[in-house]
């Protein structure tokens, strides 16, 4: 059985509640993000590796780029497809098309991209399947092309970063478990994610599949916050933490990662 299904798709995977509510036009504050830095490098031509529901390739093909989505889930390119129908219906000159990938090979000639992005799905990935991907990711960008990255949450948020926020709210007189991944929503958990990454991993990925120019950021994601403290108070606090603790892998969730080809 797929695990990730339409019930997946459509009621645990992060933005669903907005995907359902504006078809898909209106992206979350992580994908519109994203959006924004891959319209910063004006491609002519993008795949989105790892599609999911489709939104982010529909906004940028509305944004007059050739776009292309891939997924291994049926599912996901069946609701991809529908929300691909719907828009066409006021824009019929949107260039956008889904493909279900077979075996993670990528149906398209080589040079053939001038970005490639993988959104929130290497933490979705067994290592011999980063290894492959990479292979054709890197086969299918133009020379000076760019592949764009983005996973969450960051492994050293999780496992150590976590731990600092269970101690301020111990202090604060909110108990929570020590293990706190275990309060994480069921989407953020195996089976599906499987292989959460931190900046270290992320670059030896890009240097070993050749990618130069490396960039790495770490964003914030108050969601993460504001899901295990609830209240502004221990956000607070946790601010004046961060002056004697200035290392952002423990408090940063979110990783953004850019390679050149």
């Amino acid at each position: 059985m797929e695990i990730y299904d339409r019930k997946y798709f459509l009621s645990e995977c992060d933005g669903y509640k907005s995907f359902i509510a504006t078809r898909g036009i209106k992206l979350t504050r992580r994908l519109n993000k994203i959006y924004e830095r891959i319209i910063e490098l004006k491609p002519k031509r993008i795949l989105d590796f790892g599609c999911g529901r489709g939104e982010l390739a529909l906004v940028l093909s509305l944004s007059g780029i050739e776009t292309y989505g891939v997924d291994n889930s049926c599912e996901a390119i069946e609701i991809s497809n529908e929300t691909k129908k719907y828009w066409l219906n006021t824009n019929p000159e949107m260039k956008l098309d889904f493909i279900k990938l077979n075996n993670y090979l990528l149906p398209f000639k080589d040079d053939f991209f001038d970005v490639v992005v993988l959104s929130d799905t290497i933490e979705h990935l067994k290592e011999e399947e980063i290894s492959k991907i990479f292979i054709e990711i890197y086969r299918v960008i133009k020379k000076g092309g760019f592949l764009i990255i983005h996973t969450s949450p960051n492994k050293i948020f999780l496992n150590f970063g976590l731990k600092i926020y269970w101690l301020l709210a111990l202090i604060n007189g909110l108990i929570l478990p020590f293990n706190m991944k275990k309060m994480l929503p069921y989407g953020l958990k195996p089976p599906y994610h499987i292989n959460e990454q931190s900046c270290y991993s992320i670059k030896k990925y890009l240097s070993k599949a050749k990618f130069k120019e490396i960039k790495l950021e770490l964003w914030k994601n108050p969601h993460y916050v504001y899901y295990f403290l609830k209240e502004d108070r221990y956000i607070k606090l946790l601010n004046k933490i961060y002056w004697f603790l200035p290392i952002k892998q423990l408090f940063y969730s979110d990783i953004f990662a850019m390679g050149k080809k």
